[in-house]
């Protein structure tokens, strides 16, 4: 894992930290390939019982994935990204998020990805994309608005605007708000009434029949061939796409024309 995420054991419950907060816990290919081997190497242990996912320090969970980078190193982290989302989508057992801070772009995918979500006062939720130039990606747009419904999904997806925690109570997408001085000991207690007190086997069936029964829903093939062309070739290569990062780089205000 290296310094990228730094994974802490007690008991049966495993923490893994996003390790870059002077960057506000922002998560680049080689933190996203190892937070998807984290997981990976902890369901093959098969001695944790739920899984704490935090940002390190207490001013984010995270602020998302790097967009200014080059073509090449961008599309590592979509890989990567994939990689590590796939391995938390199948991880058997309770996957808690602590936020603190913002959780935007890929920090949200990652928070909505897990089974429950416990945030402090303080905290944000976001998909800012569309201010880009760029989009969420499909199957990112699928697990949010099944999460939190459709109005609510289009309110973060389609205006780019952060959400606080109270909203995101309201739609669902937040379990609980807590203060920030206790974010740490209810999560913590949460974890081990999780670890302690429910049957690991009975969890991951459980687990697995709610994935299979209502969070599963296959594409048409020919629908899917359409959306990763629309989000991976056409968006990319749209001009407003380059001028929302090149404008993001340069701190000013993007100029959209619209092709």
């Amino acid at each position: 894992m290296g310094k990228e995420i730094i994974r802490q054991d007690k008991g049966y419950v495993s923490t893994l930290f996003f390790n870059h907060p002077e960057k506000k816990n922002a998560l680049n290919a080689d933190a996203l390939f190892a937070l998807g081997d984290a997981i990976h190497k902890i369901e093959m242990e098969k001695k944790i019982r739920v899984v704490v996912l935090r940002g390190s320090g207490d001013a984010a969970f995270s602020s998302g994935m790097n967009l200014s980078t080059g073509r090449r190193e961008f599309q590592r982290a979509i890989e990567a990204l994939n990689h590590c989302l796939g391995n938390l989508i199948n991880y058997p057992q309770p996957i808690i998020s602590m936020i603190h801070g913002p959780a935007i772009g890929a920090g949200l995918d990652i928070a909505v990805i897990s089974d429950f979500r416990i945030a402090s006062k303080e905290a944000q939720f976001g998909a800012p994309l569309v201010k880009l130039g760029r989009t969420y990606f499909y199957t990112q747009i699928e697990r949010l608005t099944r999460l939190v419904g459709l109005a609510a999904a289009k309110e973060i997806l389609l205006t780019g605007r952060l959400i606080g925690s109270q909203r995101a109570k309201e739609i669902g997408l937040v379990n609980q708000i807590i203060s920030p001085d206790k974010i740490e000991a209810v999560t913590y207690s949460f974890a081990n009434e999780l670890a302690e007190e429910t049957a690991p086997v009975a969890v991951r069936i459980t687990k697995f029949t709610i994935k299979k029964l209502f969070e599963e829903t296959p594409l048409d093939p020919a629908l899917e061939k359409e959306l990763r062309f629309l989000h991976i070739d056409e968006i990319n290569r749209s001009e407003d796409a380059q001028e929302g990062i090149k404008a993001a780089v340069e701190k000013r205000k993007p100029e959209f024309k619209g092709r």
